[in-house]
């Protein structure tokens, strides 16, 4: 591979990044050089995923309250995740769409140059487990997932530099039971690791990110030139910084949103079901079965970034005890928007959706003929 662009953002809050994110990939997608950029999240803040329910995974008024900025991210997907002042670093690797067959291929692409990262930083214990997370021990160090964003294919995540303040994450986040189910570790205190904990020493931003550039030319082969980010695109970026962090945005998919819009008289239920991601279902019954109204949310990794909300619209209408027709119309749903997903690593199945809104289903007290 040829004509990477290195940016080396640096510390920022969280916004500016994942507004700086989709500029980034505009760029891609229009032709220019693909793009590797590191940073590090500056400021503590809680970041919602693209199709998190907002109130079963926080305590919004709490974090309010307690001067915690929160905001849902652009165009990614993934878990709500506390980050803390200087404590997480982020890579992405922007690539040209045509670059590679499959989401899944780009992943196993640059999982090795992380790999090489890793162990030139004394961290070669830590392995690649579960859909996305990088774990020592059962512990989670960071993550590398990838996702379709804006014309190009985006290999990313984040890596923990020290612990964050768990004792404040614990006042504000809901964990869901069902997260935990595929993990050794069962509790988030304990889930989260540092380098320290590793290596016996900490990890500078610094050294990570010469570590990953590093691996990125000798395992990765990537010919990087350093190129910061132009006046131009971060002029372009000011006008995300506000709309993630609005209250309409970060509250676009709440069970409580859900449940005070519910046409009158119907019975709502919610559910989680773990797959490889962990995926939540709302629904609004009539009192024969009938599907009034469907959320569908989760920590999953799926583009386009509204193909999960035209799946929930699709249910609208059925039968909530007639599965063959859930299931054909969430798969016409999946079709229809051109699903593009890591199948392999994290993959979200239309059976899983129809699985989950059952069990909603029968969270909302419906009969004995839902499977």
């Amino acid at each position: 591979m040829s004509g990477w662009r290195f940016i080396d953002a640096g510390a920022m809050e969280a916004p500016v990044a994942f507004g700086r994110m989709p500029i980034v990939a505009g760029g891609v997608a229009a032709g220019g050089d693909e793009v590797l950029m590191t940073g590090l999240f500056g400021r503590s803040h809680f970041q919602i995923g693209w199709f998190e329910d907002v109130d079963a995974v926080l305590d919004l008024s709490a974090a309010r309250s307690l001067g915690v900025d929160v905001f849902r991210r652009p165009l990614w997907g993934g878990g709500t995740a506390f980050y803390d002042t200087n404590a997480s670093a982020l890579l992405a690797f922007f690539s040209h769409d045509d670059a590679f067959a499959s989401l899944d291929e780009a992943l196993a692409r640059f999982r090795p140059a992380m790999e090489g990262a890793l162990s030139s930083l004394g961290l070669g214990e830590a392995h690649f487990e579960g859909s996305s997370d990088i774990r020592w021990r059962g512990r989670k160090l960071g993550t590398l997932i990838t996702q379709a964003i804006l014309g190009t294919k985006v290999v990313g995540g984040f890596f923990n530099l020290r612990k964050p303040d768990l004792d404040l994450y614990k006042r504000i986040a809901h964990v869901p039971d069902e997260k935990f189910a595929d993990k050794v570790v069962k509790d988030m205190v304990e889930y989260i690791c540092t380098p320290f904990d590793v290596r016996g020493t900490d990890l500078s931003y610094e050294e990570f990110r010469d570590a990953v550039v590093s691996a990125a030319r000798s395992v990765g082969g990537l010919d990087l030139v350093a190129k910061p980010f132009t006046t131009a695109e971060d002029e372009q970026t000011q006008g995300f910084v506000g709309a993630v962090s609005a209250d309409d945005w970060v509250r676009r998919v709440s069970a409580s949103r859900f449940t005070a819009d519910a046409p009158f008289g119907s019975r709502v239920g919610f559910a989680n079901l773990k797959a490889k991601k962990l995926v939540r279902a709302g629904v609004a019954l009539a009192d024969d079965g009938v599907i009034l109204q469907a959320m569908l949310a989760g920590d999953m990794h799926v583009s386009p970034p509204d193909a999960i909300d035209k799946a929930a619209l699709a249910l609208r209408e059925a039968d909530v005890a007639d599965r063959d027709d859930l299931l054909l119309r969430i798969r016409d749903a999946f079709e229809e928007a051109q699903i593009q997903q890591a199948d392999e690593a994290a993959g979200i199945t239309p059976d899983d959706l129809v699985e989950c809104v059952q069990l909603a289903a029968k969270a909302a007290g419906a009969g004995p003929d839902v499977r």
